[in-house]
């Protein structure tokens, strides 16, 4: 019936499901946030370097969370080429998938 023989659809479904486990999945800030996109749309090399210019003192989580308001999204506007924290976080995801789904890039 179909042309594709049994040990490529195997392959096929194995790639799907580990990249939809791999997109459902918590990313940490590293990965996400690497050297290379924090120098492509900021002017610093790492998210710490990042929230030490902000004076910003996370040392966990809980810390992160509280600094996460409209004077945060002032910060990101002025020192990144995004215009709030969110779009920051989603253009940061989407260029994780985009190599998470093409290794070669």
């Amino acid at each position: 019936m179909n042309n594709i023989p049994d040990s490529d659809i195997d392959k096929l479904a194995e790639d799907i499901e580990k990249n939809a486990k791999k997109s459902m999945g918590m990313v940490s800030f590293n990965d996400l946030f690497t050297p290379s996109f924090l120098t492509s749309y900021t002017k610093f090399s790492s998210f710490n370097d990042l929230l030490e210019a902000g004076k910003y003192n996370v040392k966990s989580l809980e810390d992160f969370m509280a600094i996460q308001d409209d004077k945060f999204d002032v910060f990101i506007n002025k020192t990144t080429k995004f215009k709030t924290w969110e779009k920051m976080q989603s253009a940061a995801v989407s260029e994780y998938l985009k190599k998470a789904n093409n290794p070669n890039l």
